[in-house]
């Protein structure tokens, strides 16, 4: 692991690397900064957040990676969509709250996860999103997701902030 970090690294345009090092930085002091990842098709994203969630685990620390669609599930270290990993019903409503339980297994591993790395995140219909923030909420008992310190999003192909987020103090590359 620690030989992919340190050869993907490397191989970072400049964007990537300040990505990279924004990213571990917030991770490393707890800052809980969200980022969104933009570029075209094919510029690196998966392989900057793959490599990010291997500089994590490398520490010792949990990543969690989801994407929101089995294809691109695929390409991401961990290889699950969210719906599988959160428990997002498939019939969704505006008051949905995602199935992840107290006594479940996926709790305690949430309760020391540092990131989330969430790609094609803006494929996802909002009451998804919604959904997980209400549950996280509840689990971690925290008013809002976005500002705790223990985790970061990093999320790709934003090319517009979900108006749920769009208020948040996230630092935006």
């Amino acid at each position: 692991m620690a030989t992919l970090v340190n050869k993907q690294r490397t191989i970072f345009n400049p964007d990537q690397a300040a990505a990279f090092d924004a990213v571990l930085e917030s991770v490393t002091n707890n800052q809980g900064h969200i980022f969104f990842i933009h570029a075209t098709g094919g510029c690196g994203k998966t392989s900057l957040c793959n490599t990010i969630a291997a500089k994590v685990r490398k520490r010792g620390q949990i990543a969690l990676c989801v994407a929101s669609s089995g294809i691109a599930a695929l390409l991401l270290d961990g290889e699950r969509t969210s719906h599988s990993h959160f428990k997002i019903s498939l019939s969704i409503y505006e008051d949905s709250v995602a199935g992840l339980k107290r006594n479940s297994y996926m709790f305690l591993v949430l309760q020391q996860t540092k990131i989330i790395i969430w790609d094609e995140v803006p494929m996802q219909h909002k009451y998804d999103i919604d959904a997980v923030d209400q549950c996280l909420r509840d689990l971690l008992k925290v008013s809002n997701c976005y500002e705790s310190p223990r985790e970061e999003r990093v999320s790709h192909a934003f090319k517009h902030l979900i108006s749920n987020i769009k208020s948040y103090n996230g630092v935006k590359i």
